[in-house]
């Protein structure tokens, strides 16, 4: 994981909307405009400098930015609308996911109203950082649920889970047959190859259960630390409690980190299931020519 949370770079990001907005919005109109009539057209008094209109201008125009930079429901809305559009559920396409995902952006929302409710102090300051951890959670939870949605939906790989176990047996018998010492060979690399195939759709196929009881688990653990925020409201907890929590939390955003990982690794790395379902075809191809 990088330096910074996720939450910080979205906010460094809808600052920079902001900026942008600000600097375009109708208030800068407004004073950039008045600055060139005032300029061209009004002198109070004798002696009144030219650059004087354009330095209240610019102080002005300052105003407005820092205004708007400095305005924390803005900054809210606006880091809101691009952490849902960078990690949107609508390409979920499987229903129990994007419902999980869902929930627990519930949960994220409402552990964020939490923090803003608190008093200023110590409490306060630990839950706006639990919240931070909390964005990467859901972040990290969204491009799980993406590779088990992928997984899920990919009819391939299913037909060959399916399929492999028959055509690997009848490659198996027809190996124990053969006397031909080139067919022999042919099938013994068509043969090794269905079953490194079929092994790595397996230990896909077991990563994406675990994966999916992850979610689970994510989902729980959230709803957990919804009830121990609120508890943190109360006024005879302590702070080494919201300590810990946050602690947790950190090793939960970890572990979910690790296990995209492992998935990115098992679709990407090494001997990829893609290089393995494509190597396979081929040579079945080849064989079946031969025996028909």
């Amino acid at each position: 994981m990088s330096g910074d949370s996720i939450r910080d770079r979205i906010e460094k990001d809808a600052k920079r909307a902001l900026l942008w907005n600000a600097i375009f919005r109708l208030e800068s109109a407004i004073v950039v405009g008045g600055t060139i009539l005032l300029t061209v057209f009004v002198k109070p008094f004798p002696g009144w400098p030219i650059w004087a209109w354009p330095l209240l201008g610019a102080l002005g125009e300052a105003a407005v930015i820092i205004s708007t930079l400095t305005d924390k429901g803005e900054i809210q809305k606006v880091m809101e609308s691009l952490f849902r559009e960078k990690y949107s559920f609508k390409g979920i396409r499987d229903r129990q996911l994007r419902a999980k995902l869902e929930e627990a952006d519930q949960y994220r929302r409402r552990i964020q109203q939490l923090a803003a409710q608190q008093p200023a102090g110590p409490i306060r300051d630990r839950m706006v950082a639990t919240t931070s951890d909390v964005y990467d959670w859901i972040a990290n939870m969204s491009r799980l649920a993406e590779r088990v949605d992928t997984y899920r939906l990919d009819m391939i790989i299913k037909t060959d889970l399916q399929e492999l176990p028959g055509e690997i047996k009848a490659l198996e018998n027809s190996l124990s047959r053969e006397t031909d010492p080139r067919m022999q060979a042919q099938m013994e690399q068509t043969l090794a190859s269905k079953q490194r195939q079929y092994a790595q759709l397996q230990e896909l196929s077991r990563r994406m259960q675990r994966a999916d009881l992850q979610l689970d688990h994510s989902l729980s653990s959230l709803g957990t630390v919804y009830a121990e925020m609120l508890l943190l409201g109360s006024k005879d907890v302590d702070s080494d409690r919201a300590t810990r929590l946050q602690e947790d939390i950190r090793g939960e955003v970890t572990a979910l980190g690790d296990l995209v990982d492992a998935l990115n690794e098992v679709y990407m790395g090494g001997p990829d299931v893609a290089e393995a379902v494509q190597a396979a075809r081929p040579a079945a191809q080849q064989m079946s020519s031969r025996q028909s």
